[in-house]
């Protein structure tokens, strides 16, 4: 049973899903720090297209480093921001931003659910 644990994915699901949500923050941030900056169109992070497209096998863009001298590239966040092509608005960044949080905390307490799980099977096992 331990193993099934381990094998379902569930705890790399939750890790990219923490991850997500920090660059989906991080997006939301500069949103709102360039409210009033002059053709700045807002960025997002599509959460859902995000998780279904990793779900099917389809991981966001990576950059290769080719060169050991080369610096790494976005990493994180290549292929998970898009340009909305508007202007940022306070109220529908403060809404995203309520709902990442919401995504986030949801992420936190499954993963400590998981871990539960973990450390009752081990702790079984002794």
């Amino acid at each position: 049973m331990s193993s099934e644990l381990f094998a379902d994915g569930t705890l790399q699901l939750l890790e990219k899903s923490l991850t997500w949500r920090s660059v989906g923050q991080e997006t939301i941030a500069s949103n709102l720090a360039n409210l009033e900056t002059p053709g700045y169109t807002s960025q997002e992070v599509n959460f859902a297209k995000v998780l279904k497209d990793h779900l099917q096998g389809r991981p966001g863009i990576r950059l290769a480093l080719t060169n050991p001298r080369h610096l790494p590239g976005a990493g994180s966040k290549a292929g998970l921001v898009q340009d909305t092509h508007e202007p940022p608005d306070l109220d529908r960044e403060m809404v995203n931003l309520s709902l990442n949080q919401l995504g986030y905390h949801t992420s936190v307490a499954m993963l400590i659910k998981k871990l539960e799980q973990l450390r009752s099977v081990m702790e079984a096992q002794k």
